[in-house]
């Protein structure tokens, strides 16, 4: 007998800068006793699961959203749908990967996308800071 699905998705947003990441997410394979390790693993574990009324699995997917949208934005941004239109349009298993295989995530699992932590990154729309979005202001000599 297989295992019934329990995929929802989650929309993780950076509400002052636009920033946000959508999210899928295998609930058979991130349960409590899982996310309660993940987040354990790095400090303010306490914290987070507050921030979150005391869901730790919610706790779990919002720093996955979180770690995911700085790792785009040190990489010089990442924008794209969950609806490919070519072989190499989509770039989603690509950043889950790599997060996958960060120290605390529990690796990849061959031919899964949700890997050891049941997550894996659908959409993003990560834009960095452009020529247009500065402005140059000469300051007074002091």
């Amino acid at each position: 007998m297989s295992e019934q699905t329990n995929i929802k998705r989650f929309k993780v947003k950076n509400t002052w800068k636009d920033y946000e990441v959508t999210l899928g997410v295998d609930l058979n394979r991130l349960t409590a006793e899982r996310a309660t390790m993940i987040n354990g693993f790095w400090t303010n574990a306490k914290d987070r699961v507050a921030e979150e009324n005391g869901d730790v699995v919610k706790a779990v997917v919002r720093m996955f959203g979180q770690v995911m949208i700085n790792m785009m934005l040190a990489e010089g941004g990442a924008s794209f749908s969950g609806k490919p239109r070519g072989p190499f349009d989509d770039a989603g298993p690509i950043w889950t990967e790599d997060l996958h295989n960060e120290e605390g995530w529990g690796g990849t699992i061959k031919e899964d996308g949700y890997g050891w932590c049941g997550i894996k990154v659908i959409e993003a729309d990560v834009e960095t800071v452009g020529f247009d979005d500065v402005e140059l202001e000469e300051l007074a000599h002091v």
